[in-house]
């Protein structure tokens, strides 16, 4: 029996749909015979119950998993048929019928929507190159050598990048502040932990030396209490220590895992470490040059199903997070689906889009690609290989990868067909560093 289409609002549809009882009763009948095979019925050895003793106990069970193994049978059948692309699981309800013939149904359903892609050769794209030097080996490990620093007592001024241990106090409208006291406090000039007018007044001070100023808070201070406000403080400096860099030595390859010692093979490492980085740092800003533009793309009609799926996943994911920072009871935290909305429309969009690409084109997620992203990915673990069978054990995780694989392949493809504009970019922009 051909299912009826009905198209009702927007991306919602409905199918009729019709399962014979015949069909229901020999294929129930079937796995019943089946199931007396290896079922323990008490007072009968194993295998050896009367099928319709078996069917007495687990008959309607039974029927009811081949009603629902005949549902999704018949609406992939009418999908199929009518070529329609579902978005989503169906909902089925069951409909009045004469019941001596068929099982009635509706199938309450959701369809991807149409999507215009329109002129990729007009899209703003930017695809950002960078080629890494000697240079950048260099600075890397300087970076990794100041990660190292340790302090020695410096008997003069405190001058930048010194560390400093101070105690201090504050008053706000002549009366203690609150939080603004400290003893054997220490922190490094220039480093960004103190507000730049506490830093500038120990700049030049010595150990023993006292400096009283005023202080003003920035008007988006985290502290809205004396956010804009202007307080006096009084330091002290009680000790003045300068940096101390360690050498490019064989202890220094040996602490960064060159068991070796050898300097000249911590390079090469540290620049393959490097080009690896810069490669997957690059890859990700070309990633988010195409996905802007796909973003800039006049809205599309989206499955509500698919965006109340994400709205659960992000208030999952927002649950989770809360839990790694130790807020109690993070699972029964009351949080709106509204506020998820917007967010989730957007990454069931951008999710649309680019799987319109690549089914337009065929893209597929190459085996050999997936791989070494598992690879690459498990490498930070104690125990890669252990990670990569972790990753491989689960479909839902190796999916996972997939999607960013695909993701990539969309990227390379649309930068193909458009007209993509490349411009180098410092190696500091790009690695976020001073």
């Amino acid at each position: 029996m051909a299912a009826n289409i009905e198209t009702l609002q927007g991306l919602q549809r409905k199918a009729s749909l019709a399962i014979p009882l015949a069909t229901i009763e020999a294929e129930a009948a079937r796995r019943l015979k089946d199931l007396s095979r290896t079922v323990n019925i008490k007072g009968f050895r194993k295998g050896k119950a009367p099928v319709k003793l078996v069917d007495q106990q687990y008959g309607q069970q039974v029927r009811q998993e081949v009603v629902g193994d005949q549902l999704r049978e018949v609406f992939t059948e009418a999908a199929l048929t009518h070529k329609l692309r579902i978005a989503g699981n169906p909902r089925f309800e069951p409909k009045a019928g004469d019941g001596q013939t068929d099982l009635l149904f509706d199938a309450h359903f959701e369809v991807y929507p149409d999507i215009q892609l329109g002129d990729i050769k007009t899209w703003s794209l930017e695809r950002q190159t960078l080629e890494v030097t000697e240079k950048h080996v260099d600075k890397t490990l300087e970076i990794l050598r100041k990660q190292r620093t340790t302090y020695k007592t410096a008997k003069r001024a405190a001058k930048a990048d010194d560390r400093v241990t101070v105690d201090f106090e504050s008053t706000l409208d002549g009366q203690p502040m609150a939080g603004g006291q400290g003893a054997d406090f220490p922190f490094v000039l220039g480093a960004g932990q103190m507000l730049p007018d506490f830093e500038a007044a120990v700049t030049g001070k010595a150990a023993k030396e006292a400096v009283e100023f005023d202080l003003t808070f920035p008007t988006d201070y985290r502290a809205t209490d004396v956010a804009g406000k202007t307080a006096q403080f009084k330091v002290t400096v009680k000790l003045v220590e300068s940096p101390v860099l360690p050498k490019i030595d064989e202890d220094f390859a040996r602490a960064l895992g060159v068991d070796s010692g050898d300097v000249e093979e911590l390079r090469r490492e540290l620049r393959a470490n490097v080009e690896r980085e810069v490669a997957r740092r690059l890859q990700s800003k070309a990633k988010n040059s195409v996905m802007e533009a796909l973003r800039d793309l006049p809205d599309v009609d989206l499955p509500k199903n698919l965006v109340d799926t994400e709205i659960r996943r992000l208030m999952q994911i927002t649950r989770a997070d809360l839990e790694s920072k130790g807020i109690p009871n993070a699972k029964d935290v009351p949080l709106a689906p509204e506020i998820f909305v917007e967010e989730a429309q957007a990454r069931v969009k951008l999710g649309l889009l680019v799987g319109e690409i690549a089914r337009l084109n065929q893209l597929q997620p190459s085996p050999e690609k997936v791989r070494d992203l598992v690879i690459q990915q498990a490498t930070s673990y104690e125990n890669p290989a252990e990670m990569v069978q972790w990753f491989y054990a689960d479909p839902r995780r190796l999916q996972e990868v997939q999607a960013v694989v695909l993701e990539d392949e969309v990227v390379e493809w649309v930068f193909a067909q458009g007209k993509p504009k490349t411009s180098k970019i410092a190696f500091e922009e790009l690695m976020d560093i001073a």
